[in-house]
């Protein structure tokens, strides 16, 4: 009877020594948090895919902005709106187009800058 409870003493006190080397060899973030909850660049990406990852009420009245300049000939004033509304983004599909609609309306085609701009919108 002593041999057993001499070896489970022996055995608890390996237990105990190994667990710190155990813990630290776990890969960071541990699995567990990685299973039960979203990091910050999982959730900022999800942001991005979502609404571009900034100020998507900014980018929206800057297009609402360039579309009126577009429909009144106002290429200066819809040029400068496009700009703002890429500048107040970080990211995504609608920043593509807004530069989409910059080139567009630099070489003269304010149909595919509306295009372009519409387009953006829908994705905000």
């Amino acid at each position: 009877m002593f041999i057993p409870t001499k070896m489970l003493t022996i055995s608890a006190i390996v237990v105990l020594l190994a667990a710190p080397v155990v813990i630290s060899v776990l890969p960071s973030p541990s699995p567990l948090s990685q299973a039960f909850g979203q990091s910050n660049a999982t959730q900022e990406a999800a942001n991005q895919t979502t609404s571009g990852g900034d100020d998507q009420e900014t980018a929206n009245k800057q297009l609402d902005q360039a579309m009126k300049a577009l429909d009144s000939g106002d290429n200066a004033v819809a040029e400068a709106a496009l700009k703002e509304a890429d500048n107040s983004l970080s990211g995504g599909e609608a920043k593509m187009h807004i530069g989409e609609a910059m080139k567009s309306l630099q070489a003269g085609d304010t149909e595919g800058a509306k295009m372009h701009a519409q387009i953006a919108q829908g994705l905000l």
